[in-house]
């Protein structure tokens, strides 16, 4: 493998191959201190049909100032897994020196790319891809690429049923494994007020998909700074400009995050792990329109996680009223 070290302090691992003719949009992954979710996110990305003739940049981000002994190993062992092998076609390594967080980290490197190359598929650390992921991906961005309607690409799907469509829009994003456009990117907005604002005068319940979601409440968080997120600033960006995203009837994607290692993930919510992928999802014209089968799945899932996490709140207060039981019953009992 030749590795090549470049002015901005990152290096370049391989060569890219001819793609056949067909412009393949770059992909980045952003990676940070979990090296085993790291690794079965890049060994199936290499297992992608398109992975020999794409072109790859792992963000890698920094420590934070009070990381522990194991947390700085574990940010370690991630950097030495991500030059392991040419994952891709040509891999290109971005280390940070400090840590930026998740959200600031997608933002910039996003924007980066996009702004260089014109579109940009997104990956995080813990998403296991199927085979057919990069054709998928690249498949729709060449077919909307001057629909301005859609501004998204999803590559996750929750499952929608017997007979599924092959893609449908749904005025939502979802942000495991997507891609999208200079021209759409260039509307994100960070001010999550001015958003919450905006959404606010307009029809709120839409944006929660007609009452099923937790968005605005996600939104209001970001807008009062309990929770620094991008995804839904991102979200807020679509909706507000009537925009839509492209989602697979069976999903491409599976999250193997939701062990409590995530940033914003949580071990409640580990059905994820277990909703199937296929091999592959064929890209078809069809009119940007949101399709119903498509936003019954997300708000019968937006439903049942709701219930989830009731179930999950009121089990925590039993356990803390045992616990506070507990500590008043005499020594001995």
């Amino acid at each position: 493998m030749r590795k090549t070290s470049l002015s901005d302090g990152s290096e370049t691992l391989g060569q890219q191959n001819s793609s056949g003719g067909q412009q393949l949009a770059p992909v980045v992954l952003f990676v940070y201190a979990r090296p085993t979710h790291t690794r079965r996110t890049l060994e199936s990305l290499a297992g992608n049909t398109l992975a020999a003739q794409s072109e790859l940049t792992i963000f890698a981000d920094g420590p934070r100032a009070d990381a522990s002994p194991q947390k700085l190993n574990e940010i370690s062992e991630v950097r030495k897994l991500i030059r392991e092998r040419q994952w891709c076609g040509k891999v290109h390594i971005r280390e940070s020196a400090v840590n930026r967080g998740l959200a600031a980290s997608i933002v910039a490197g996003v924007t980066e790319i996009v702004e260089q190359q014109g579109s940009v598929i997104v990956l995080e650390d813990d998403l296991e891809t199927s085979p057919g992921f990069l054709q998928y991906m690249n498949n729709a961005l060449t077919l909307y690429l001057d629909c301005q309607q859609v501004m998204q690409v999803c590559g996750f799907s929750f499952p929608c049923g017997w007979f599924p469509p092959q893609t449908g829009f749904l005025r939502a994003s979802h942000p495991w494994g997507w891609a999208t456009w200079k021209r759409a990117w260039r509307h994100y907005q960070p001010d999550a007020e001015r958003l919450l604002a905006l959404v606010l005068q307009g029809d709120p319940r839409r944006f929660d998909l007609d009452g099923y979601s937790f968005h605005l409440d996600e939104l209001q968080r970001n807008a009062d700074g309990r929770l620094q997120t991008w995804a839904v600033r991102w979200y807020a960006s679509i909706f507000l400009r009537q925009g839509l995203c492209l989602y697979p009837g069976r999903s491409l994607v599976r999250n193997l995050g939701f062990d409590g290692t995530g940033e914003n993930c949580h071990s409640a919510a580990a059905v994820y792990e277990r909703i199937p992928i296929t091999d592959s999802v064929k890209v078809v014209p069809q009119a940007p329109v949101e399709s119903p089968r498509i936003l019954k799945s997300h708000q019968q899932h937006y439903r049942a996680e709701l219930q989830r996490w009731t179930e999950s709140r009121l089990v925590d207060r039993i356990r803390r009223r045992v616990r506070s039981a507990l500590r008043w019953l005499p020594p001995g009992r």
